[in-house]
This record gives C-alpha cells, structure tokens and sequence, in this order.
C-alpha cells in the first residue's frame, strides 16, 4: 500500500512532537511504502538537515522516502513575527500557509503515481488539519490533542506571563471548538480518527465525529524488561519528578503534598526553567527542602538512570497530550500518580499507577499525598502496579501503534474496494 504522510515535525534526534513524525514512520515503512512530506519554517531548515544525516550515517528504511517543503517567504516572516511577545498565535497562520504550499506538493506527487491513503500526523493539535482530506482518497487524522483547558483554579498560581498566555489560549479554544471551519470539514471527512484523550474525544463527538483512543508518544520495543520495585520495610520512598519549570507542570502540588509525609519520602526533581527560584523559595516556605534533590537539566541518560533508581514518578502536569517521560516511567517499573486527564488520564490506568481528579490545586495535593501515603503504607500495592507499569508499556509500544494504524488502512481500502 501507498501511503502519503503529512509531518511538519518529523526527526530521528529531536523529541516531543518531531519523534512523533519520525517513530510513526518508521513503523508504518515496516509494512508499506510511505512518503512523509515534512518541512520547515526557519530557514536554517533543521528538519531538512536532521534527515540528510541520518540517510548518510545510518540510512532510510528501504520503504520510506521523504520529501521536504521549505516554507514560502510569506510563512517565515509571519513565523518570525510569533516570537515577539504577545503574538504566539501567528505561528498557527505561518503553519497553515505551509498547509496549503503542501496540498500543491501532495497533489503533485499523486498525480505522478498515486496514493491509496494520506495521514495527518503532525502537527498534532486540533486547530491545524492541514488540506490533505481533500486528495479525495481515504484521509486518516491523528493522534490529536489539544481540547483540554487549563482549569481557572490553577492559573493564578502561574507567573505573571503564563497567566495571560493560558488566558488567551483558553479563550481561543473555547471559540476554535464549537465545530465550525476547516477542522470540522477535516474531521467529517476522516476515514478515521484517533485522539490523546477523553476531552478530545469528547470534542469530536460533539461535532459529530467518532474518535477512538491513541497516545501520540510510545514505548521502546527493544528494551530489556525492568525490575519490579519494592519498598524494604524502614526505606525511604523515592519519588521522581521531571518536566520544564512552568507553571502547567504543577510542581507545587506535589511539593506541598510533600507536608503530609516528610522523613518518610525523598523526591529527586529533574529539569529547570523559569519559575525554579519560586519553587525552590516554596519548597524552602513550606519546610520540606530537605527532602528534595534538585538535578537541574540533566543529559537524558542520567535523567534516566536517576529515574530508574525511584520507586514512582509523580506526575503533576494539568495540560498536555502525553509527556514521553509517562512512557519512560512504565518502562522502568515505574508506577505513575498523576492527574485523570489529557493524555496522563489514557496512559495510565488503575493496574499501572493511581489518578486524582483534575477539580482544583486543593484537591490536587490531597489526591497525591494519600496516594503516596497508599504507597508507603502498602508495599504490596506498589510491586503491583510496578509490574502492572511493565505490562502497559508494553502495550504501548510504537510498534503496537504502527500494526493498530495500519490495520486501519487495509479496512479502509477495502471498504472502498467494496462499495
């Protein structure tokens, strides 16, 4: 089968959204002959470099070609005007003008020798489907994200920019998910859908839509399976937490959560940004500094081995699809506490990790202070969601993501084929 894949992000040594382009990839080349059209909107093309060298020093998979598209000079000067402050949102209209330099490029390509299916894969987020739906041959989306709102009650706790830019983004979903436009066409023309999580599942419905579950990250197929935790009686509980230092990470719930178990737990932070120095002055206020490593930005192996040598990751975050260090955790043994919602709320379930509902920052603490109280006070629970964090990992694997994708396609096709 022929496939036609559209990826803005698409790279072998980048993370978040480029190793989404590039792992579904190559998955999907295992089984047939894929084209990603990908590209770049600074014109120091990083994209377009990433993937030359990894043909040169490593080499492509026979089945899969890529063909790269270099942003019009209207594109980049709207994508340099969005890092000036207060204008973020320009990046949404430089990215659709590459969209539509792209349908030309995709039409062009099918004319030559046609498709049997085209993908939407990134960029990921609900806004921005691109015009692929309209090559009038079966049109797959996803996985998607995007819907779920920053919770009011934990805006205030932000820094004084993130607030307004959450404020503004809130507003601009609330306006972009009603079901009218391009989005909506796209989505009523998929053949299938997937989306990150229950809010936007939620969102397609209301539009008329089905949408079945997917994460948009993976685990790693290759890697030698992990050791149960355990918890020795008089041990401390080793906590790991790990993310940018900004105010939708959350990380003062945990550290206020901290309060109701201090001398029995010790958390290792990993990461840095722009609210460390609050955070540390608040860990400092609330008298439990000195149960807290801070690591800083570690390289990504190290974060790993300190990841590795804790018995949970307590992840905080109110808003994003699916964080790769959630992957990365049940990989390790890891059993996850997090909030139920985005993406955290998919990949965790209640054999891998404990969930609290996202209501507000009050409820938040008390959900991860009982439930690492639940831990220390049952170190059989904890060796049974560490080997239930094993098992969901390995249902998550990209290569489970690749064989459920293309299944879909062969469904499609021959549903047309029997019309």
């Amino acid at each position: 089968m022929r496939v036609l894949l559209s990826a803005y992000y698409c790279s072998p040594y980048k993370g978040g959204e480029s190793a989404v382009g590039w792992n579904t990839a190559i998955e999907l080349a295992k089984h047939h002959d894929v084209t990603v059209i990908c590209g770049d909107l600074s014109p120091a093309s990083p994209t377009a470099k990433d993937i030359e060298r990894y043909s040169r020093e490593v080499g492509l998979p026979p089945r899969l070609r890529f063909k790269h598209v270099q942003a019009g000079a209207l594109s980049r000067a709207i994508h340099d005007l969005h890092a000036l402050p207060g204008l973020w949102f320009l990046y949404y209209k430089s990215y659709q003008l590459w969209q539509q330099q792209v349908l030309g490029v995709a039409r062009d390509l099918h004319a030559e020798l046609p498709f049997d299916v085209v993908h939407h894969v990134t960029v990921i987020g609900f806004r921005e489907p691109g015009y692929l739906w309209k090559l009038g041959i079966p049109f797959f989306w996803g996985p998607v994200s995007g819907s779920p709102m920053v919770p009011a009650s934990f805006i205030g706790d932000f820094g004084r920019k993130e607030q307004l830019r959450w404020r503004i983004r809130n507003f601009f979903n609330r306006r972009q998910m009603t079901g009218g436009g391009r989005p909506a066409q796209a989505a009523r023309a998929a053949s299938k859908i997937w989306a990150v999580c229950r809010e936007d599942r939620e969102m397609f419905q209301r539009w008329g839509v089905k949408a079945d579950p997917m994460l948009e990250v993976g685990a790693q197929s290759d890697l030698p399976k992990a050791g149960i935790k355990e918890l020795r009686d008089g041990e401390i509980l080793r906590i790991c937490w790990s993310g940018l230092f900004q105010g939708i990470k959350a990380l003062p719930v945990l550290l206020t959560a901290l309060q109701g178990v201090k001398g029995r737990v010790e958390l290792e932070v990993l990461g840095d940004g722009v609210e460390g120095e609050r955070w540390k002055n608040l860990a400092s206020s609330l008298g439990v500094e000195a149960c807290v490593k801070w690591r800083g930005m570690l390289p990504r192996s190290e974060a790993l081995e300190v990841m590795a040598g804790c018995h949970v990751l307590v992840h905080t975050s109110i808003k994003e699809a699916t964080a790769s260090v959630l992957l990365e955790a049940l990989e390790r043994g890891l059993p996850v506490i997090c909030h139920d919602a985005c993406g955290m709320g998919t990949a965790v379930t209640e054999g891998c990790g404990i969930k609290i509902p996202l209501v507000d920052f009050q409820t938040s603490v008390s959900g991860v202070e009982q439930a690492l109280v639940r831990l220390l006070e049952d170190p059989v629970l904890l060796a049974a969601l560490s080997k239930g964090a094993i098992q969901r990992a390995e249902e998550l694997t990209w290569r489970s993501k690749g064989l459920e994708i293309s299944m879909a396609y062969e469904h499609a096709c021959t549903a047309k084929l029997n019309r």
